[in-house]
């Protein structure tokens, strides 16, 4: 019986695998898949690096500049970014053409300065003037910044008498607050009651702006004429009288008659008298003569 056993025992160990490594078939396909992704994967990496050590020196500014500032070469510094041809940076060789240029919008401390930022001419006009205006948060719409064309909604002091109508007076944006957005779009969280602009008016109505009781802001179209005030809205239009009045029936119509200049009566007794007392002088003188 043991003999049996032992038997048994070494035939199952004959037949049990002599190592657990198993020898899969080869593909050439998976092979050569596998070896365009590692050379797909250097070349990306090699035109990633390239890329990044492209540089090219440009131009930035190194404290906040107001819209409406004249740059310096003190306000300039140069930096060093990737190159990106569709970026409209200024080159650092631009430095002295820029400096002596006009802000056209604030600048930000660090930024980098691009061609639509600056402009050679003053912002603002030589033949306006430039002041502050405080204006309420609910007359500020969203979307103001700086060099918007403006109507302000002027309505001026109406101490002791009726108030008067809005005045309508047109306005450039030369600047606003840096935190504007926050404080319009707050509900009110701020705290802030009204923000100070500053705009650019005609000489004429700095005093009309400047005495207002109240102004508003209404942001208008760059190319859009500006809107009649409100005044020549609310006149009415003159009537032009009839040239002739309305007939009106079951009247006699009236005719108009022509009289002749009377002529004043003759005295016939008169021409009578003078009459015989000719006769009476003519008888009188042939009896004489008789």
């Amino acid at each position: 019986m043991s003999d049996v056993r032992e038997q048994l025992s070494a035939a199952g160990r004959e037949m049990s695998p002599r190592s657990g490594l198993r020898v899969r078939p080869q593909r050439p396909v998976r092979a050569i898949f596998g070896a365009l992704l590692v050379v797909g994967s250097v070349v990306a990496a090699l035109a990633v690096f390239t890329r990044v050590g492209d540089r090219r020196e440009v131009l930035a500014v190194n404290r906040l500049v107001l819209a409406g500032e004249q740059l310096s070469d003190a306000d300039l510094k140069v930096v060093s970014i990737s190159s990106d041809e569709g970026f409209p940076s200024l080159p650092a060789t631009d430095r002295e053409l820029v400096v002596g240029q006009y802000a056209r919008v604030r600048l930000a401390a660090d930024g980098l300065l691009v061609s639509d930022s600056i402009q050679p001419e003053p912002l603002v006009d030589s033949e306006r003037v430039l002041m502050s205006v405080p204006v309420p948060l609910s007359g500020v719409p969203v979307g103001l910044r700086e060099g918007s064309r403006v109507a302000l909604i002027v309505t001026a002091d109406s101490t002791g008498g009726s108030p008067p109508a809005p005045v309508l007076v047109e306005a450039n944006v030369a600047a606003v607050p840096t935190n504007l957005g926050e404080l319009v779009g707050g509900n009110g969280e701020s705290g802030t009651a009204a923000v100070a602009l500053s705009v650019e008016v005609p000489p004429g109505d700095a005093a009309l702006v400047g005495s207002a009781a109240e102004v508003a802001v209404a942001v208008l179209d760059p190319s859009a004429p500006f809107p009649a005030q409100p005044a020549e809205l609310a006149e009415p239009e003159p009537s032009t009288p009839s040239e002739e009045p309305p007939a009106v029936s079951g009247l006699p119509e009236v005719v108009d008659v022509e009289t002749e200049p009377s002529t004043p009566p003759t005295s016939t007794a008169a021409g009578d008298r003078r009459g015989r007392d000719r006769n009476g002088d003519g008888d009188g003188n042939g009896g004489d003569g008789g």
